[in-house]
């Protein structure tokens, strides 16, 4: 009796220490080093060392982040998708006709094509004015409608190369404006119009918004405020729009740079939405001050080409014989750092400014000429038609 009793006090001091060594370690197991997805992390042999000669504290890090599933690629195919599903049924295909007569008094029909985006329900449509200056008659085309409407030219802006054409009826698809002003390079964005007049719809295109706020000059015309994408913008995409991830019309594609890849440009629609607004509505034409000055943004290359002393400033690239700056003692090459006493460096943004004023309303403008800064009131005149 006494040695059952001697082996069961020997098997509850057994299990008492037994509790007592699990109690020590489970805590250590729980608190001590979090797991990672359930799996022990491991430390290299440097880690080991690096934290016994420091004497810190063993704190696990994470394993690396698996790469991103294909499933956000496909995700982002599909809002793409949706976008142009969204915005699609409002790009139109616009078809010019100017009539005339050839060389022995025939009558004859010229046609030339471009795109618009409707973004009105009662068929006001925003497009270039190179698409539709000069035409007699214009022809409407909208994917999910048959057959083709007649369209009235409402007004022109030569300045933004921007026109607004109307269709009659109501219901319409539209696509509308806004998010310009987020715009950053890197943006992805979708142009959508008619290349090349093709058969069955516009034609999409991707790409990514390489900088905003642009200014250039083809001959004596300037564009701008546009946007420049490397999203491919072909003869006849001119007039349709360039919107973003949420299905709003950022821009008007206007044209592509010649002799260069991926460099496409579009009115941006923080200066296209006003033009729209003013055209529609009498006397149907933009009433803006003008100096007769062509504008360009001073790069290095601009400043090494003319051989500029100053390497910022906006350059004066075109002046109107007889206009307000020409008057004012304003040159070609002449270089303007000063706008009633703002400084600017961009074009764009200089121009913007002066659009801020009335017509006749003075404007101090400070500028260098042959090596010496000058500083001239000038007042604007209301834009000649055309120019």
């Amino acid at each position: 009796m006494f040695r059952w009793l001697r082996l069961f006090t020997s098997c509850a001091i057994l299990i008492i220490l037994v509790l007592v060594f699990t109690a020590c370690i489970v805590p250590q197991e729980r608190y001590g080093t979090p797991s990672t997805n359930g799996v022990s992390p491991t430390l290299t042999s440097a880690t080991k060392d690096h934290l016994d000669s420091e004497s810190l504290p063993i704190t696990a890090q994470p394993e690396s982040s698996p790469a991103p599933s294909s499933v956000s690629a496909i995700a982002l195919s599909d809002a793409i998708a949706d976008v142009v599903e969204q915005v699609r049924p409002a790009v139109v295909f616009i078809l010019a006709k100017t009539e005339g007569r050839d060389f022995f008094n025939r009558p004859t029909t010229h046609t030339s094509s471009g795109s618009g985006v409707v973004v009105s329900t009662d068929g006001y449509i925003v497009t270039n004015n190179h698409v539709v200056r000069q035409a007699d008659v214009l022809q409407v085309t909208l994917p999910d409608v048959r057959g083709t409407l007649e369209a009235d030219l409402i007004g022109t802006d030569p300045l933004t190369d921007l026109a607004v054409i109307k269709i009659k009826g109501n219901g319409f698809p539209t696509a509308p404006f806004g998010g310009a002003l987020n715009l950053r390079p890197g943006n992805l964005v979708i142009a959508l119009g008619n290349p090349l007049g093709l058969e069955g719809g516009p034609t999409i295109t991707l790409g990514v918004v390489s900088n905003t706020e642009r200014a250039f000059n083809i001959g004596t015309t300037t564009f701008y405020d546009v946007i420049q994408t490397d999203a491919a913008i072909n003869p006849g995409n001119s007039g349709g729009p360039l919107v973003n991830l949420s299905g709003e019309v950022v821009g008007i594609n206007t044209i592509l740079a010649g002799g260069a890849q991926n460099i496409g440009f579009a009115i941006s629609a923080t200066t296209a939405q006003p033009v729209y607004e003013t055209l529609t509505m009498p006397p149907h034409r933009m009433i803006r001050p003008w100096l007769g000055i062509s504008f360009g943004t001073i790069t290095p290359d601009l400043a090494a080409e003319h051989g500029l002393s100053r390497q910022t400033g906006v350059l004066v690239a075109y002046v109107v014989e007889g206009s307000p700056a020409d008057r004012a003692g304003i040159k070609v090459g002449d270089v303007i750092t000063h706008f009633d006493g703002e400084e600017f460096t961009e074009a764009t943004r200089l121009i913007k400014a002066l659009w801020q004023h009335g017509v006749g309303e003075e404007v101090e403008i400070t500028f260098w000429s042959g090596g010496r800064e000058r500083t001239v009131v000038v007042r604007p005149v209301e834009r000649p038609d055309g120019s």
